[in-house]
């Protein structure tokens, strides 16, 4: 049986303060959903030229659910991401476990992290 995910993004910014939500399935664990979900979003948050770039991409594709979708969806896997733009932090999270980036986030130091949650 496919695994729900469901993963919040939560953006500080001058331009944007807010959250949207991404649900997909496929992925089984949190290490699955940062590796092939979450860490493509940190990265592109990362390397946006302005905030309003990240979210008009995000748009585009259609990945964005809506609240009410994302609180009737039956979840196995839920996470969160949260980054506070003008700081440049960086945060991944499953309930109570947070793991913070120290400075942008790369890949390696996302393989890094996705190699901490599998043990």
């Amino acid at each position: 049986m496919t695994q729900t995910y469901a993963l919040t993004v939560g953006l500080e910014a001058h331009e944007y303060n807010g959250e949207f939500y991404l649900v997909g399935e496929g992925y089984d664990t949190p290490a699955d959903v940062l590796e092939h979900v979450a860490a493509e979003h940190l990265l592109g948050i990362a390397s946006a030229r302005t905030i309003e770039d990240y979210l008009l991409d995000v748009l585009k594709r259609g990945e964005n659910t809506g609240e009410d979708e994302y609180t009737a969806t039956d979840v196995d896997v839920e996470c969160w991401i949260h980054v506070n733009v003008p700081y440049q932090r960086f945060a991944f999270g499953v309930s109570d476990h947070v793991y913070e980036f120290d400075g942008e986030p790369t890949e390696s130091k996302i393989e890094s992290m996705v190699s901490t949650l599998r043990l």
